[in-house]
């Protein structure tokens, strides 16, 4: 992507920057928190578009801190957050007031519309993640004109020192001791083939009528870009691969079961039971505090209530993940 200059403008407490193809910008500036792995310099670079704009609110007088990040990405005069991403939205210090917030809103509408865009939409992450950000950017939206377009329940089990078979339903214990009793094995799948990895999965979702969401090119990025958070881990009987997962570590608190899989031929096992319990565990000793579900639906995107039930009796809790939309006129 070709660099460009950046763009300030002046509010009330802050500078709104805004720079354009160019989010490692961001290193320049001392960021008190950890981003969302989606929201970092290089994933945003290796989300396709045709255009990003990296909007920075910072502190005026030395413009070396800052305390809110928003990445927009251009696609055919509409502006998305993310562009090929679980989610893209705003990231924003405690510090930051709503009216603040407000204003920096106000100055995006105000360039996006500058360019021609007509229209934002933005995907927010699982508010389980952060409750009260989350809901902080959600007022402050739906305050400046967005629509709350999507509203979907996804699932997450808090990690805690407590054991994970404690928060099993009866029938997934039983599922449980079942896989252990057969010898199966929960480990991680160390520099595993992007090829085989794809077409374990693939299959699956074939003989389930899902199409995949990702390509082989995709899959092979991940695994070897960002290999310190995408990670697969498997549940085995003797050799053969009875169930896996691509999972993210989408932040330091959070770890996402972004992609799991089943060998059909084990379902009468459901061995996703114990590999759930493994990464449960691996979040323990990892200091993870969030293993992140994901939203239960089918290939039409609705809701599929059999899968979120199946995660429910895994412990789950139920948060929400937002999609806000706005028409600029």
């Amino acid at each position: 992507m070709p660099q460009h200059t950046v763009t300030p403008s002046l509010l009330r407490n802050y500078t709104a920057l805004v720079v354009q193809n160019n989010p490692d910008i961001l290193h320049r500036f001392n960021i008190r928190w950890p981003l969302w792995l989606f929201n970092t310099p290089l994933h945003v670079k290796y989300q396709t578009a045709s255009e990003v704009y990296t909007f920075i609110l910072t502190d005026t007088a030395t413009q070396t801190e800052a305390f809110g990040i928003f990445h927009l990405f251009i696609q055919q005069q509409a502006g998305i957050s993310p562009s090929q991403a679980s989610f893209g939205s705003f990231e924003i210090a405690e510090r930051i007031s709503h009216s603040e917030f407000a204003e920096w809103l106000t100055g995006i509408e105000g360039f996006a519309k500058e360019l021609g865009i007509n229209s934002l939409r933005i995907k927010h992450y699982p508010t389980g993640y952060n409750p009260s950000r989350s809901t902080f950017v959600r007022r402050g939206l739906l305050r400046r004109g967005f629509e709350l377009t999507q509203s979907m329940e996804n699932q997450f089990i808090p990690v805690t020192q407590i054991n994970f078979d404690e928060g099993l339903h009866a029938s997934e214990r039983r599922r449980l001791r079942k896989c252990l009793r057969a010898g199966f094995r929960f480990e991680e799948w160390l520099n595993p083939p992007a090829h085989e990895v794809y077409t374990f999965i693939q299959h699956n979702r074939q003989l389930l009528g899902y199409s995949l969401s990702f390509s082989f090119e995709q899959l092979q990025m991940w695994l070897t870009v960002f290999s310190q958070h995408f990670r697969v881990f498997c549940v085995k009987d003797g050799e053969i691969l009875a169930s896996l997962s691509v999972t993210v570590r989408v932040g330091e608190s959070v770890l996402y079961n972004f992609c799991p899989a089943d060998n059909l031929t084990y379902r009468r096992f459901s061995p996703a039971v114990l590999l759930n319990k493994g990464l449960y565990g691996e979040c323990q000793q990892k200091g993870i505090s969030l293993l992140d579900l994901g939203i239960s639906v089918n290939e039409a995107g609705e809701l599929k209530p059999s899968l979120k039930r199946f995660k429910e009796n895994l412990g789950a809790k139920n948060c929400d993940k937002y999609v806000f939309y706005k028409t600029l006129l």
